[in-house]
């Protein structure tokens, strides 16, 4: 296996193993991270002369969106890398993050003041889409899509 399939599968399983860890946090780590990253986004904002503040729910939902398009770009890179042929096997890639969207929620069943949410598995799901949509575009501008 050459160097750089090797580099996507490690930054894959990393880009898994974050969001897994993220959903493992209880409740009061969980909102003390989105707080944080909140904090941040919120001072870039208001540096920028916008008044309006987002809140923790809109900075978590986008964090999964994002998260999960971050994860389609990995895995639809793979899949090019091993030579999958995206149009007979392309279905592998949104499956993919679908299943690892419904893991994520059901780890979130277990820490302490966590519950497990649909309409997160959904968002995750438009974030892997957005994702394999978008690198599914670029290949094909490139001229790489076989």
């Amino acid at each position: 296996m050459n160097k750089k399939k090797i580099i996507f599968v490690i930054l894959t399983i990393a880009c898994i193993a974050f969001i897994w860890i993220n959903s493992s946090m209880d409740a009061n780590e969980s909102s003390e991270l989105s707080g944080g990253v909140m904090g941040l986004i919120n001072s870039f904002i208001m540096n920028m002369g916008i008044e309006q503040e987002l809140s923790e729910t809109i900075i978590r939902k986008t964090a999964h969106f994002t998260e999960y398009a971050v994860l389609a770009v990995l895995l639809t890179t793979d899949f090019k890398l091993f030579k999958a042929d995206m149009r007979k096997q392309g279905f592998i890639v949104p499956f993919t993050g679908l299943l690892i969207a419904a893991v994520d929620e059901t780890i979130q069943l277990f820490p302490a003041g966590r519950s497990s949410s649909v309409v997160d598995v959904w968002i995750d799901f438009g974030g892997v889409c957005a994702g394999f949509l978008i690198v599914l575009a670029v290949y094909k501008i490139m001229g790489k899509n076989k």
